[in-house]
């Protein structure tokens, strides 16, 4: 059931605003999941070049990218929903929930670590 909302001040800029931030998640989290992807393909198709196996690292930081691309996604809907019901509620003070921010931070967390094992692990 549709909820009209009438188009008064900042109305449309802040919807559209909500938009931009599910999109940027939804990128995000596009972004994460094709490094994973990558990261699963690159360890398929170069055999073993020294030491070790090369699956051995690369396919739980895969899984572990491509959970954080999940918590991305959920992250960006939850907060839209929350801030467009706070939106159509008239709530005075909108504050970010601090949820979204500590799912954002595991998910940076996870970046960093990628970038950190891929770069010790291969060999220059």
């Amino acid at each position: 059931m549709p909820v009209y909302l009438e188009n008064t001040g900042s109305t449309t800029r802040d919807f559209l605003m909500l938009e931009r931030n599910l999109l940027s998640h939804v990128k995000l989290a596009m972004l994460l999941s094709l490094l994973s992807s990558s990261i699963l393909l690159r360890a398929r198709l170069t055999g073993s070049t020294g030491g070790g196996d090369p699956t051995s690292i690369r396919v739980p930081i895969s899984i572990v990218d491509y959970a954080a691309a999940i918590c991305a996604m959920c992250a960006g809907v939850f907060q839209y929903y929350q801030t467009s019901k706070d939106y159509r509620t008239s709530r005075g003070f909108l504050v970010a929930t601090k949820g979204h921010f500590a799912v954002m931070v595991v998910v940076a967390a996870a970046v960093f670590t990628t970038c950190i094992v891929l770069l010790a692990e291969d060999p220059l």
